[in-house]
């Protein structure tokens, strides 16, 4: 089922797929940091509607996001891709939907169908998923050290390391295994 996803928010100049670089005035302008790149066109934590009762939040990327990565958000939405190291009980999650350069904008999904959530490996569907130490992936696989995630199920088995549909609920990191 591929569709497009676009804000239903009526808020000007939102685009899911697009990745924005905010001017740095103390930097010297480049084909990166001009005065044309304006920024975000909303704050960062800023909550948009999308199609099919999806919602989206844009996000600070503290370092490189790949399409499909799983991201932990901090309190000033700030998003790196979690691992199971890194994943903190109770932090929110998301899926980028599109890659996301380190010290860019970007936005991460929170809730409804999404196409892309990236497997560490072959993963079935309606069962539980935990984090990884592959930055960004996610498995069914709850192994010791691992942690739960609540909100988040496969609607496509995953037969390899791949990205598949499934659906999310405001997901976050929950206990330990």
């Amino acid at each position: 089922m591929a569709t497009t996803q676009f804000g239903t928010d009526n808020k000007e100049g939102v685009d899911f797929n697009a990745t924005y670089v905010a001017y740095d005035q103390t930097t010297a302008v480049s084909s990166t940091n001009s005065p044309d790149n304006p920024g975000p066109p909303v704050a960062k934590g800023t909550y948009v509607q999308g199609t099919g009762e999806s919602q989206y939040v844009l996000v600070y990327a503290s370092g490189t996001i790949n399409m499909g990565d799983v991201v932990q958000l901090s309190t000033t939405y700030t998003a790196v891709s979690v691992t199971s190291t890194l994943a903190t009980f109770g932090s929110q999650l998301g899926v980028a939907q599109v890659a996301i350069a380190a010290g860019a904008y970007g936005w991460v999904q929170r809730c409804g169908y999404t196409q892309k959530i990236g497997t560490n490996a072959a993963a079935a569907v309606a069962v539980q998923l935990a984090t990884t130490s592959g930055a960004g992936l996610i498995d069914d696989s709850t192994a010791t050290g691992t942690k739960n995630i609540s909100g988040m199920v496969l609607a496509t088995t995953a037969a390899s390391a791949t990205v598949v549909t499934g659906i999310l609920n405001y997901p976050t990191v929950g206990t330990t295994n």
